[in-house]
Protein backbone atom coordinates (compact mmCIF):
# COMPACT_ATOMS: atom_id res chain seq x y z
CA UNK A 1 0.00 0.00 0.00
CA UNK A 2 1.73 3.60 -1.03
CA UNK A 3 0.89 5.91 1.96
CA UNK A 4 3.01 9.39 1.57
CA UNK A 5 1.00 10.71 4.14
CA UNK A 6 3.33 10.93 7.06
CA UNK A 7 4.93 14.64 8.42
CA UNK A 8 8.12 13.95 6.39
CA UNK A 9 6.43 13.92 2.76
CA UNK A 10 8.70 16.15 0.46
CA UNK A 11 5.70 17.55 -0.46
CA UNK A 12 5.07 19.52 2.26
CA UNK A 13 8.73 20.31 2.87
CA UNK A 14 9.07 21.45 -0.52
CA UNK A 15 6.01 23.40 -1.07
CA UNK A 16 4.22 24.47 2.55
CA UNK A 17 1.40 25.62 0.02
CA UNK A 18 -1.14 24.37 -2.67
CA UNK A 19 -2.92 26.25 -5.29
CA UNK A 20 -5.71 24.88 -7.18
CA UNK A 21 -7.35 27.27 -9.94
CA UNK A 22 -10.95 27.24 -10.70
CA UNK A 23 -13.87 29.18 -11.69
CA UNK A 24 -15.84 31.34 -8.83
CA UNK A 25 -19.24 28.97 -9.04
CA UNK A 26 -17.01 25.79 -8.66
CA UNK A 27 -15.35 27.22 -5.51
CA UNK A 28 -18.43 28.56 -3.98
CA UNK A 29 -19.17 24.46 -4.38
CA UNK A 30 -15.65 23.43 -3.22
CA UNK A 31 -16.28 25.73 -0.26
CA UNK A 32 -19.55 24.33 0.88
CA UNK A 33 -19.41 20.43 0.32
CA UNK A 34 -16.12 20.91 1.61
CA UNK A 35 -14.56 18.41 -1.59
CA UNK A 36 -12.77 18.42 -4.19
CA UNK A 37 -12.96 16.54 -7.70
CA UNK A 38 -10.70 13.06 -8.27
CA UNK A 39 -11.03 12.26 -11.72
CA UNK A 40 -10.90 9.38 -13.26
CA UNK A 41 -7.87 8.23 -15.62
CA UNK A 42 -9.40 7.31 -18.68
CA UNK A 43 -11.28 10.58 -18.67
CA UNK A 44 -8.29 13.14 -18.14
CA UNK A 45 -7.98 16.30 -20.56
CA UNK A 46 -5.17 14.12 -22.17
CA UNK A 47 -5.18 10.51 -21.65
CA UNK A 48 -1.83 10.56 -23.67
CA UNK A 49 -0.35 11.82 -21.09
CA UNK A 50 -0.40 7.99 -19.50
CA UNK A 51 2.19 6.90 -21.56
CA UNK A 52 4.58 9.56 -20.59
CA UNK A 53 6.19 6.94 -18.30
CA UNK A 54 5.74 3.66 -20.07
CA UNK A 55 8.05 5.65 -22.96
CA UNK A 56 10.82 5.80 -19.88
CA UNK A 57 10.22 2.03 -19.46
CA UNK A 58 10.38 0.94 -22.97
CA UNK A 59 13.75 2.86 -23.10
CA UNK A 60 14.85 1.31 -20.28
CA UNK A 61 13.96 -2.80 -21.62
CA UNK A 62 15.78 -2.04 -24.70
CA UNK A 63 19.21 -2.72 -23.27
CA UNK A 64 17.98 -5.40 -21.21
CA UNK A 65 16.16 -6.91 -24.56
CA UNK A 66 19.27 -6.42 -26.83
CA UNK A 67 21.24 -8.51 -24.53
CA UNK A 68 18.74 -11.56 -24.58
CA UNK A 69 18.46 -11.48 -28.41
CA UNK A 70 22.16 -11.11 -28.72
CA UNK A 71 23.08 -14.34 -26.77
CA UNK A 72 20.51 -16.51 -28.31
CA UNK A 73 21.63 -15.15 -31.86
CA UNK A 74 24.52 -16.40 -31.40
CA UNK A 75 23.31 -20.04 -29.96
CA UNK A 76 20.65 -20.10 -32.38
CA UNK A 77 21.05 -20.00 -36.39
CA UNK A 78 17.05 -20.19 -37.03
CA UNK A 79 16.55 -17.18 -34.84
CA UNK A 80 19.41 -15.33 -35.98
CA UNK A 81 18.25 -15.53 -39.76
CA UNK A 82 14.49 -14.77 -38.56
CA UNK A 83 16.03 -11.36 -36.85
CA UNK A 84 17.45 -10.18 -40.05
CA UNK A 85 14.65 -10.95 -41.98
CA UNK A 86 12.47 -8.90 -39.45
CA UNK A 87 14.88 -5.74 -40.45
CA UNK A 88 17.62 -6.20 -38.08
CA UNK A 89 17.73 -6.34 -34.04
CA UNK A 90 17.45 -2.92 -34.08
CA UNK A 91 14.11 -3.01 -35.23
CA UNK A 92 12.83 -6.17 -33.42
CA UNK A 93 14.29 -4.37 -29.98
CA UNK A 94 12.08 -1.34 -30.68
CA UNK A 95 9.07 -3.87 -31.61
CA UNK A 96 9.43 -5.61 -28.75
CA UNK A 97 9.95 -2.73 -26.02
CA UNK A 98 6.81 -1.04 -27.50
CA UNK A 99 5.33 -4.64 -26.56
CA UNK A 100 6.43 -5.12 -23.74
CA UNK A 101 5.72 -1.87 -22.27
CA UNK A 102 1.94 -1.75 -23.37
CA UNK A 103 1.48 -4.91 -22.33
CA UNK A 104 2.66 -3.52 -18.60
CA UNK A 105 0.11 -0.70 -19.16
CA UNK A 106 -2.92 -3.42 -19.86
CA UNK A 107 -2.11 -5.49 -16.89
CA UNK A 108 -1.65 -2.83 -14.52
CA UNK A 109 -4.98 -0.63 -15.19
CA UNK A 110 -7.87 -1.20 -15.77
CA UNK A 111 -11.04 -3.42 -14.57
CA UNK A 112 -9.80 -5.86 -11.95
CA UNK A 113 -6.41 -4.06 -10.88
CA UNK A 114 -6.29 -0.32 -9.62
CA UNK A 115 -8.38 2.25 -11.51
CA UNK A 116 -6.67 5.52 -10.56
CA UNK A 117 -8.56 8.86 -9.39
CA UNK A 118 -6.59 12.03 -10.19
CA UNK A 119 -6.92 15.51 -8.46
CA UNK A 120 -4.87 18.28 -9.36
CA UNK A 121 -3.08 21.35 -7.95
CA UNK A 122 -0.47 23.60 -8.88
CA UNK A 123 2.92 24.80 -6.88
CA UNK A 124 4.34 27.99 -6.63
CA UNK A 125 7.47 28.91 -4.33
CA UNK A 126 6.91 31.20 -1.42
CA UNK A 127 7.13 34.60 -1.74
CA UNK A 128 7.14 34.44 -5.99
CA UNK A 129 4.93 36.54 -8.19
CA UNK A 130 2.80 33.45 -8.31
CA UNK A 131 2.38 32.49 -5.19
CA UNK A 132 0.94 36.11 -4.46
CA UNK A 133 -0.60 36.69 -7.54
CA UNK A 134 -1.49 33.59 -9.03
CA UNK A 135 0.15 31.96 -12.57
CA UNK A 136 -1.02 33.64 -16.00
CA UNK A 137 -1.07 30.73 -17.84
CA UNK A 138 -3.74 29.35 -15.48
CA UNK A 139 -5.62 32.72 -15.51
CA UNK A 140 -6.21 32.72 -19.16
CA UNK A 141 -8.09 29.23 -18.72
CA UNK A 142 -11.19 31.35 -16.45
CA UNK A 143 -11.51 34.81 -18.08
CA UNK A 144 -14.84 35.09 -17.07
CA UNK A 145 -13.59 34.91 -13.72
CA UNK A 146 -11.13 32.61 -11.82
CA UNK A 147 -9.79 32.10 -8.19
CA UNK A 148 -7.03 30.34 -6.79
CA UNK A 149 -7.50 28.36 -3.64
CA UNK A 150 -4.63 28.35 -1.51
CA UNK A 151 -4.41 25.62 0.52
CA UNK A 152 -2.13 24.90 3.70
CA UNK A 153 -0.23 21.01 2.48
CA UNK A 154 0.07 19.83 5.63
CA UNK A 155 -3.36 19.70 6.14
CA UNK A 156 -4.16 17.92 2.92
CA UNK A 157 -2.00 15.66 3.96
CA UNK A 158 -3.76 15.29 7.12
CA UNK A 159 -7.02 15.11 5.38
CA UNK A 160 -6.03 12.26 3.04
CA UNK A 161 -5.28 10.38 6.41
CA UNK A 162 -8.51 10.23 7.62
CA UNK A 163 -9.62 9.36 4.38
CA UNK A 164 -7.44 6.49 3.82
CA UNK A 165 -8.42 5.39 7.94
CA UNK A 166 -12.40 5.71 6.62
CA UNK A 167 -11.90 4.31 3.13
CA UNK A 168 -10.61 1.47 0.93
CA UNK A 169 -7.61 3.32 -0.72
CA UNK A 170 -4.90 0.81 -1.63
CA UNK A 171 -3.07 3.44 -3.00
CA UNK A 172 -3.45 7.00 -1.55
CA UNK A 173 -0.35 9.03 -2.48
CA UNK A 174 0.29 12.72 -3.19
CA UNK A 175 3.04 13.52 -4.84
CA UNK A 176 5.24 16.34 -7.36
CA UNK A 177 4.54 15.95 -11.30
CA UNK A 178 7.85 14.69 -12.82
CA UNK A 179 8.41 15.96 -15.91
CA UNK A 180 9.68 14.00 -18.87
CA UNK A 181 13.28 16.06 -19.86
CA UNK A 182 14.39 15.24 -16.36
CA UNK A 183 15.40 11.43 -16.85
CA UNK A 184 17.54 11.28 -13.55
CA UNK A 185 14.62 12.17 -11.52
CA UNK A 186 12.42 10.19 -12.70
CA UNK A 187 14.30 6.70 -12.36
CA UNK A 188 15.18 8.71 -8.29
CA UNK A 189 11.41 9.07 -7.69
CA UNK A 190 10.39 5.31 -9.16
CA UNK A 191 13.43 3.72 -8.78
CA UNK A 192 11.38 0.43 -7.86
CA UNK A 193 9.89 0.22 -10.95
CA UNK A 194 13.28 0.14 -12.73
CA UNK A 195 14.72 -1.92 -9.87
CA UNK A 196 12.64 -4.78 -10.93
CA UNK A 197 12.59 -4.38 -14.82
CA UNK A 198 15.69 -6.97 -14.91
CA UNK A 199 14.26 -9.37 -13.04
CA UNK A 200 10.87 -9.47 -14.93
CA UNK A 201 12.85 -9.26 -18.49
CA UNK A 202 14.64 -12.00 -17.79
CA UNK A 203 11.39 -14.08 -16.46
CA UNK A 204 9.77 -13.23 -19.23
CA UNK A 205 12.48 -14.45 -21.84
CA UNK A 206 12.56 -17.41 -19.50
CA UNK A 207 9.49 -18.18 -20.34
CA UNK A 208 8.56 -18.11 -16.43
CA UNK A 209 5.99 -15.66 -14.86
CA UNK A 210 7.31 -12.27 -14.94
CA UNK A 211 6.70 -10.74 -11.13
CA UNK A 212 5.10 -7.63 -12.54
CA UNK A 213 2.86 -7.29 -9.39
CA UNK A 214 5.90 -6.00 -7.62
CA UNK A 215 5.61 -2.98 -9.37
CA UNK A 216 1.96 -2.56 -10.06
CA UNK A 217 1.96 0.22 -7.29
CA UNK A 218 4.29 2.26 -8.39
CA UNK A 219 3.94 1.98 -12.11
CA UNK A 220 0.18 3.37 -11.71
CA UNK A 221 1.82 6.09 -9.27
CA UNK A 222 4.50 6.94 -11.84
CA UNK A 223 2.09 6.74 -14.76
CA UNK A 224 0.05 9.47 -13.40
CA UNK A 225 2.55 11.92 -12.07
CA UNK A 226 4.82 11.77 -15.41
CA UNK A 227 3.96 14.26 -17.82
CA UNK A 228 5.26 16.22 -20.89
CA UNK A 229 7.72 18.87 -20.36
CA UNK A 230 5.78 21.62 -21.94
CA UNK A 231 3.85 21.71 -18.57
CA UNK A 232 6.82 22.07 -16.10
CA UNK A 233 5.58 25.51 -15.45
CA UNK A 234 3.04 24.45 -13.49
CA UNK A 235 4.83 22.75 -11.05
CA UNK A 236 1.62 20.35 -10.87
CA UNK A 237 1.09 18.43 -7.55
CA UNK A 238 -1.20 15.53 -7.64
CA UNK A 239 -3.44 13.59 -5.51
CA UNK A 240 -3.61 9.68 -7.15
CA UNK A 241 -6.19 7.56 -5.01
CA UNK A 242 -7.15 3.85 -6.16
CA UNK A 243 -10.29 2.16 -4.82
CA UNK A 244 -9.80 -1.82 -3.94
CA UNK A 245 -9.20 -4.43 -6.88
CA UNK A 246 -12.67 -6.50 -7.29
CA UNK A 247 -12.75 -9.79 -4.75
CA UNK A 248 -11.67 -11.83 -8.04
CA UNK A 249 -7.84 -9.97 -8.21
CA UNK A 250 -5.02 -11.24 -6.76
CA UNK A 251 -4.56 -8.08 -5.62
CA UNK A 252 -7.41 -7.65 -3.40
CA UNK A 253 -7.18 -8.30 0.12
CA UNK A 254 -9.56 -9.10 2.49
CA UNK A 255 -8.97 -6.06 4.81
CA UNK A 256 -10.54 -4.17 1.75
CA UNK A 257 -13.52 -5.97 2.48
CA UNK A 258 -13.63 -3.61 6.15
CA UNK A 259 -14.29 -0.42 4.56
CA UNK A 260 -16.26 0.79 1.98
CA UNK A 261 -15.39 2.54 -1.56
CA UNK A 262 -16.12 5.80 -2.65
CA UNK A 263 -19.17 6.53 -4.75
CA UNK A 264 -18.72 6.89 -8.78
CA UNK A 265 -20.30 9.74 -9.71
CA UNK A 266 -20.39 11.29 -13.37
CA UNK A 267 -20.83 15.01 -14.45
CA UNK A 268 -19.88 16.89 -17.91
CA UNK A 269 -16.99 18.49 -18.97
CA UNK A 270 -17.74 19.90 -22.89
CA UNK A 271 -19.70 17.68 -24.45
CA UNK A 272 -18.30 14.37 -23.05
CA UNK A 273 -19.37 12.20 -19.45
CA UNK A 274 -16.44 12.22 -17.12
CA UNK A 275 -16.08 10.02 -13.52
CA UNK A 276 -15.25 11.08 -10.60
CA UNK A 277 -15.13 10.39 -7.21
CA UNK A 278 -15.68 13.21 -4.30
CA UNK A 279 -12.15 13.30 -1.87
CA UNK A 280 -12.79 14.60 2.08
CA UNK A 281 -16.10 16.50 3.01
CA UNK A 282 -15.64 15.60 6.64
CA UNK A 283 -13.97 19.00 7.56
CA UNK A 284 -13.16 22.39 6.63
CA UNK A 285 -10.82 22.36 4.08
CA UNK A 286 -7.43 23.63 5.37
CA UNK A 287 -7.86 26.83 2.87
CA UNK A 288 -5.66 29.49 3.68
CA UNK A 289 -6.71 32.50 1.38
CA UNK A 290 -8.16 33.15 -1.61
CA UNK A 291 -6.82 35.05 -4.82
CA UNK A 292 -9.49 36.71 -7.16
CA UNK A 293 -8.13 36.29 -11.06
CA UNK A 294 -8.24 38.76 -13.63
CA UNK A 295 -11.58 39.41 -15.18
CA UNK A 296 -14.15 42.72 -16.68
CA UNK A 297 -15.50 41.52 -13.25
CA UNK A 298 -13.21 41.16 -10.95
CA UNK A 299 -14.32 43.46 -8.59
CA UNK A 300 -17.63 41.85 -8.25
CA UNK A 301 -16.32 38.07 -7.97
CA UNK A 302 -13.99 39.51 -4.86
CA UNK A 303 -17.31 40.89 -3.10
CA UNK A 304 -19.14 37.62 -4.20
CA UNK A 305 -16.10 35.38 -2.42
CA UNK A 306 -15.59 37.74 0.37
CA UNK A 307 -19.41 37.67 1.50
CA UNK A 308 -19.40 33.88 1.07
CA UNK A 309 -16.16 33.13 3.26
CA UNK A 310 -16.57 36.21 5.87
CA UNK A 311 -17.55 33.64 8.72
CA UNK A 312 -13.77 32.40 8.28
CA UNK A 313 -10.16 33.09 8.60
CA UNK A 314 -9.86 33.04 5.05
CA UNK A 315 -7.99 35.90 3.65
CA UNK A 316 -9.44 37.49 -0.22
CA UNK A 317 -7.03 38.89 -2.23
CA UNK A 318 -7.00 40.58 -5.92
CA UNK A 319 -4.25 39.50 -8.79
CA UNK A 320 -2.13 42.52 -9.93
CA UNK A 321 -1.89 40.35 -13.35
CA UNK A 322 -3.61 42.77 -15.84
CA UNK A 323 -6.58 40.95 -17.53
CA UNK A 324 -5.94 40.27 -21.07
CA UNK A 325 -8.98 40.32 -23.48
Amino acid sequence: MQNMLDNENPVSKEFPELFHYTNVSAFTNIYKERIFRATYYEDLNDKSELRRFGLRVRESVRPLIREHFRMRMQNDLQFSETVNKAGGIDTLIDQEASMLSDKLHEVTFGKGVYEPFVCSFCAHSAESYEAKHGLLSQWRAYAAGGVAIVLDTRGILKTMQHELEIFAHPINHIGNVDYDNDDERIKKDFSEVFKYLPEIIDKFYANEKPPVEKIFERFIIASTLVKHHAFCEEKEVRIVVASRPNKDSFLHEPAHNSKPSKKLRYMQRGNREVRYIELFGNAPLPIKRVIIGPSQIQNLNCQNITDLVQDSNIEVLMSDTPFLD
